[in-house]
């Protein structure tokens, strides 16, 4: 009799707990395949995840900036959202006038977005 077979035949309860024994190398060679797939599909699930953060980041940190400054400036220092854009390029330059302080956003939410996308299908590659 089958290992699998022997397994079902003694519970079917304690059966579907158990992993799955392969019975031939042919099945052994095939597991290990899928297996393989799917770490790699883990692996490209964690990299989209790691660049849809940054993405997200780039994006939305020159808003969060402006809103901030708008926010903490002395009444009449800014007149618009546009007008602290136009003031903080002209004092800082770009790089520095929109993205400054993105390092503390981009350390913390890449790595939320990493496992936010990978561990749903982690969850579903085990159930």
């Amino acid at each position: 009799m089958q290992t699998n077979q022997k397994i079902n035949a003694l519970s079917p309860v304690v059966a579907d707990k158990l992993p799955h024994v392969p019975e031939s190398k042919a099945q052994l060679k095939e597991d290990a395949k899928e297996a393989g797939k799917k770490s790699l599909a883990g692996l490209r699930s964690l990299a989209a995840g790691g660049f849809g953060g940054v993405c997200a980041v780039i994006v939305g940190h020159p808003f969060d900036l402006v809103k901030v400054r708008l926010q903490t400036a002395e009444r009449g220092v800014y007149t618009s959202a546009l007008d602290v854009v136009r003031k903080s390029i002209a004092r800082d330059g770009l790089r520095r006038g929109l993205y400054a302080g993105v390092s503390a956003p981009l350390v913390g939410v890449t790595p939320m977005c990493i496992f936010s996308s990978f561990l749903p299908r982690a969850a579903a590659d085990i159930g």
